[in-house]
Parts: structure tokens; C-alpha cells; sequence
């Protein structure tokens, strides 16, 4: 039976956090006052000077957020280790293979990838690449983990911790834009890795090291618990493990990435700052994994009541926090959540403000004009995040829809468009990115509708499946399949409207976007 997680918070808990709270407001209007950004540039891409020790903060703050924090342990909660070699060691690889991507992107110098795809293919695929990483960049998973952490320091309702985190993180990302972003990632880089030290140390001494552990996983399992320590173990299915291994793609289109690439001194700088950052996350998903594996054997050895599989993490510091270490805990899971929601606000404005809103209804905005639209773009996202937060139910369930949306759509034209910019050749014809780019987004939607309308929730599973009959044969499509089902139709969609374009082939130059703005 799962039971309810209580925070116990004493006055140095409250002090730790209040301090949290009034150090990121303080920072967000004092960077507001000194920067005072007076186009979109400056309020976007901070002027494009951005070096690598900010960089590597804000990459690393940025992409690991609660989501990531709670799914890993979540997993490693009920499979063990293989949270990371089957789930999490997959985005290591994409890590280095964008960081060696990352000087092709910067040399561009556009401002969203939007300009890359819109200048190779034209306004409509720009437009769908734009709706992708506006859906992409809607703060589900952190509101919703912030609401969590809110909802269990005050026992308030949900809905008031998610708009809590909400009213906070929205407060100095629309003040400051990039710069207050990324001088408030510092200081919450620094919070979130002393929090998730200090948990695992103390942790698993509390637990009294591996025999204990083992016999804690024991007694939780019934069985012998081997595969919480196989890299393949665990009671993941093949289909699902490839499912979520592929969700990993969704770093080479990552638009986080893509705005602190561009907005890098250089493109060195940039390539540097991910390299750094890499094994930084590679502890973190480590550490996340093996916290989940230590909450199941402290299960097993009666020391914490059974938590749910997403609050695993949290009961863990719900028993095992001291006072005063209990705020730093409390403290270090909100800057996670903030430090990522703050950034998509940002993300997510350029993206209605820059890419849709400007092409569609303002060609001749002015740069000021713009910075007026991205700012209200901050509040448009923040609201529609707190609204469809309430629509998913599981954190894992909203990263794998959100990544499918953004890996089907924009992967497999962007990516073309870059590596066949130096081959010399005719680039492939806008025609290709408007059959992609439709196929990829409407593939998606129309796959999650159907197996929502006429599949079923699985318990077992704890996702959503929907039993297909062909052929007299019973084919299980789980709400997770469509982010390896639609991507070849998207292949196919892309090779077949380039044979059928009879409108000729265009090169790629300077990204459109940076032309057409006045200042």
C-alpha cells in the first residue's frame, strides 16, 4: 500500500529556503537593472557572450531537472541499475555526438533552430518546427515535480505547489531573460549537486552499506534481487527499453541546447562547455538510479513506508534528512525545478514571439517590438504549463510525448540540413520538409489520440496500451512505440518529397530569420 510523504521542516529548513527564494528574485531584478536588454537579442541569446564556465551551469542545470531526477530514480526505483545502462548511458552517447555537432550549428549564427529549418525548407516547416519546440518546452514535467515538493513541504493541494513554482519561476526568467536564466542556473548547478551528494552519502551509510542493501532489496522482492544490479535487468521489456533509450535522440534537437549554442562566444566555447558537462550528468543519472535502487531496499527493510514509484527520491529524504539538511534538500529539488522551468519559458516565448508569431502576423517587427512580444510570451507559456500539468499523470508518460513530438517532427530535416549544407550538392527541396515535418507532428498526435481513445492503463505496466487485431494475431501498441513507429514514414515522407518537388533545390545560406528584423 503506498503511502503519503510528509516533510518534517524546522526553522532552519524554512530559513534555508526563503533564502533560496529571495537570492533568485534578487538576482533576476539585479540583472534586469544591469543588463537592461534593449532588443531581442540581448533579452534571448544575452548578446551571444556566453563563456564556457556559465555554459557548462547552465547546460547541465538547464536539461537535468526534476523530471529527469524523479523518472531515474522512479525507474531505478523498480528495475535497479538499469535506469542507467539501458535508459539513462544512451543520452551519454547523444551528449558527445551534439558537442561534436555544436560548431556546425554555431557557425550559422541563427537564433532557433527555426531559422535553420525555415531557410532550407521554407515558412510552413519553420512554423511546425516552431509549434514542436513550443510543445517541447511547456514546463509539464517540472511544474509538476515542483508541485510535488510544494505540495508536500506546506500539505497543501497540488495545484497550489504547481502554481507556486509557477509564479517563482516565471517572476525573474521574464524580468531578466538569459542573462538572469543562467546567472540563476549557477548558483542552482551548485545547490542540486550538493543535494544529491549529500543524499546519497547519507543514504547509504543510513542503510549500513551493500549487505544491507542487498538484503533490504531482498526482503522488498521476495526473490533474489540480481537484476537491480545487471545492466539489462530488471523487468523492462525490450520494446520499452528501446523506447526510452531513443527518447536520447531528443538531445540532437534539444532547443535548450540549440539557444546556448548560439548564444556561446564561439563555437569552441560551446563544444568545450558540453564536453564538460557530460560526465557531469552521466554521476547525476548514476546517483538518481542507485537513490531509487537504496528507497526499495529501505522498503524491504521496514526503515520507510511504501512510496509511490515517482516519490522515491523523496521518501528517501523525508526520513533520512537531518534538520537543517532537510531545507538544503528541500531547496536543491525546487532549484532543479527552477532552473529548467525558467530556461523553457524563455524557450518557448522566442518561439511564439520569433517563429510564429513574427513570420505569420509581424515580417517587419522591429528587434524592440520583439522583446515586448518574447516577454509576453514568458506568461503565455507559464500559463499554458500550469494547465497541462494536471493532464499527464506520470512524469515519465509526459517525457516520452514530449520527445516524441520533438524527435518524429524535426530530427530528420534538421539534421539534413546541416550535413548536406557542405556537400557541395543540391540541398534536398523545401517540399521535403513540408512532407516531413507534417507527417511528423500529425503522426504523433493522431498515434497518442488513438492509443488514449482506445487503449487501456496498464498497472502492471503503469503505461497505456491499446491491443491492435490483424491477421488474427493481437499486436500490443504502447503508449511509448510511437517515438520508433513514426519516424520511418517521416524518412519516407522526406525522400518522396524531394523526388516530387518539381520546383527546384535551394542551398543553404545565411538562416532567414536574421534577415527582414529591423532595429
Amino acid at each position: 500500500m503506498e503511502t503519503t510523504i510528509r516533510f518534517r521542516l524546522g526553522v532552519m529548513d524554512w530559513s534555508v529556503v526563503f533564502v533560496y527564494f529571495a537570492v533568485m528574485t534578487i538576482v533576476g531584478l539585479y540583472i534586469r537593472q544591469r543588463q537592461k536588454a534593449q532588443c531581442f537579442d540581448e533579452y534571448y541569446l544575452a548578446s551571444r557572450r556566453l563563456g564556457v564556465p556559465i555554459l557548462v551551469a547552465t547546460f547541465v542545470s538547464t536539461f537535468y531537472g526534476l523530471g529527469s531526477i524523479f523518472g531515474t530514480a522512479e525507474v531505478g526505483f523498480s528495475q535497479g541499475m538499469s535506469a542507467f545502462f539501458a535508459l539513462s548511458l544512451p543520452y551519454t552517447l547523444m551528449y558527445i555526438l551534439m558537442a561534436l555537432m555544436a560548431p556546425r550549428f554555431r557557425e550559422l549564427s541563427p537564433r532557433t533552430i527555426s531559422d535553420i529549418i525555415g531557410e532550407a525548407y521554407g515558412r510552413f516547416p519553420s512554423v511546425i518546427t516552431a509549434i514542436c519546440s513550443f510543445i517541447y518546452s511547456t514546463n509539464t514535467m517540472e511544474l509538476l515535480g515542483a508541485g510535488f515538493v510544494f505540495s508536500l513541504a506546506f500539505s497543501a493541494p497540488l495545484w497550489v505547489g504547481v502554481l507556486a513554482a509557477t509564479l517563482v519561476s516565471v517572476g525573474y526568467t521574464y524580468a531578466g531573460g538569459l542573462w538572469a536564466d543562467c546567472a540563476t542556473d549557477l548558483i542552482q548547478f551548485f545547490l542540486m549537486s550538493i543535494s544529491l551528494g549529500l543524499l546519497l552519502f547519507i543514504s547509504w551509510n543510513a542503510l549500513g552499506g551493500f549487505a544491507n542493501v542487498y538484503a533490504g532489496l531482498r526482503a522488498y522482492t521476495g526473490t533474489d534481487p540480481w537484476f537491480y544490479f545487471h545492466p539489462l535487468g530488471g523487468y523492462l521489456t525490450p520494446g520499452l527499453i528501446v523506447a526510452y533509450s531513443l527518447t536520447s535522440l531528443a538531445v540532437l534537437c534539444e532547443p535548450s541546447f540549440f539557444q546556448r549554442i548560439f548564444a556561446s562566444k564561439s563555437s569552441r566555447q560551446a563544444r568545450t562547455a558540453l564536453l564538460i558537462a557530460t560526465p557531469i550528468w552521466a554521476s547525476t543519472d548514476w546517483a538518481c538510479a542507485i537513490l531509487g535502487l537504496l528507497a526499495a531496499s529501505a522498503v524491504g527493510l521496514g526503515l520507510i513506508p511504501q512510496p509511490r514509484g515517482d516519490q522515491a527520491l523523496l521518501a528517501l529524504i523525508s526520513a533520512y534528512a537531518p534538520p537543517g539538511i532537510m531545507g538544503v534538500f528541500l531547496a536543491g529539488l525546487l532549484a532543479t525545478a527552477m532552473s529548467t522551468a525558467d530556461s523553457y519559458y524563455l524557450i518557448s516565448a522566442g518561439n511564439l514571439a520569433y517563429d510564429i508569431y513574427r513570420p505569420l502576423f509581424a515580417p517587419s517587427a522591429t528587434d524592440r517590438e520583439l522583446l515586448g512580444l518574447a516577454r509576453s510570451g514568458v506568461l503565455i507559456s507559464a500559463a499554458l504549463s500550469f494547465a497541462l500539468a494536471f493532464v499527464f499523470e506520470k512524469i515519465m508518460g509526459v517525457w516520452v510525448f514530449q520527445a516524441s513530438i520533438m524527435i518524429n517532427t524535426v530530427l530528420i530535416p534538421l539534421y539534413a540540413a546541416v550535413l548536406f549544407r557542405r556537400s557541395g550538392k543540391p540541398f534536398f527541396s523545401p517540399l521535403a520538409g513540408v512532407f516531413s515535418t507534417a507527417v511528423g507532428l500529425f503522426g504523433t498526435v493522431v498515434y497518442y489520440v488513438l492509443v488514449t481513445a482506445f487503449g487501456g492503463p496498464s498497472e502492471e505496466w503503469g503505461t497505456v496500451i491499446w491491443n491492435v487485431s490483424l491477421g488474427g494475431k493481437t499486436y500490443a501498441l504502447w503508449q511509448e512505440y510511437g517515438i520508433f513507429l513514426i519516424p520511418p514514414f517521416v524518412l519516407v515522407a522526406y525522400v518522396a518529397g524531394a523526388c516530387l518537388d518539381k520546383r527546384g533545390r535551394r542551398e543553404i545560406s545565411r538562416p532567414r530569420g536574421l534577415r527582414g528584423v529591423r532595429v
